[in-house]
C-alpha cells in the first residue's frame, strides 16, 4: 500500500503541478485580457476623438457652404441688376438717338423751307427775308445750345452708369 499511496502522491503531485500550469495559464490569460481591454478603451476614446473632429470639420463645411451659398445669391442678384441698368442704358441711347434723329429731321426741314422761302421772297420782300435770316441764326445757336445740353445729359449718363457699375464691381469683389 505504500506503494500505492506513494503513487497516489506521485500523481496528486503531477495533478498539482498541472493545476499550477492551468492556473499560470489563466492567470496569463487574464492578464492578456486586460491589456487587451485596456487597448479597446484606448481605440475607443481615439476613435471618440476622432469623431468629435469629424463633427467639428463637418460643421465648418456646412457653414463654408451656407456662405458660399449667399454669396453665390447675391452675385447672381447683382448680375441681374447689372443686365438690368444695361438695359436701360441702351434705352436711354436710343432714346437720345430718336431724339437726335427727328431734332436733325426737323432742323433740315427747316432749313429746306427757308431757302425755299428766301428763294420766293427775295425780290418782294427783304425786310422779311432779314427777319427769317434773323430767326435762322437765332434757330442755330438754339440748336447749338440743344446739341450742348444733349451732350451734357449723355456726359452725365455715362457717369452715373459708370458709377454704378463701379459700385457693383465692388460689391462683388467684397462678397467674393
Amino acid at each position: 500500500m505504500a506503494e500505492d499511496s506513494g503513487a497516489i502522491l506521485r500523481h496528486i503531485s503531477s495533478l498539482k503541478d498541472m493545476l499550477d500550469k492551468v492556473n499560470e495559464e489563466i492567470e496569463e490569460n487574464i492578464q492578456k485580457t486586460r491589456e487587451i481591454e485596456s487597448e479597446i478603451v484606448k481605440h475607443s476614446e481615439t476613435e471618440k476623438e476622432y469623431i468629435m473632429k469629424e463633427s467639428e470639420l463637418m460643421k465648418g463645411v456646412s457653414i463654408a457652404e451656407f456662405e458660399l451659398n449667399g454669396i453665390i445669391q447675391v452675385a447672381a442678384a447683382e448680375t441681374d441688376s447689372l443686365k438690368v441698368m444695361e438695359g436701360n442704358l441702351e434705352f436711354q441711347k436710343a432714346t437720345l438717338n430718336g431724339i437726335r434723329k427727328r431734332f436733325s429731321n426737323k432742323m433740315e426741314k427747316f432749313i429746306n423751307e427757308s431757302k425755299g422761302f428766301q428763294a420766293n421772297m427775295l425780290g418782294d420782300l427783304n425786310k422779311d427775308l432779314v427777319l427769317l435770316l434773323k430767326e435762322k441764326g437765332s434757330l442755330g445757336d438754339e440748336s447749338e445750345n440743344l446739341k450742348m445740353k444733349i451732350n451734357a445729359i449723355e456726359s452725365s449718363s455715362r457717369d452715373y452708369f459708370a458709377d454704378i457699375l463701379e459700385e457693383l464691381n465692388m460689391e462683388n469683389s467684397e462678397c467674393e
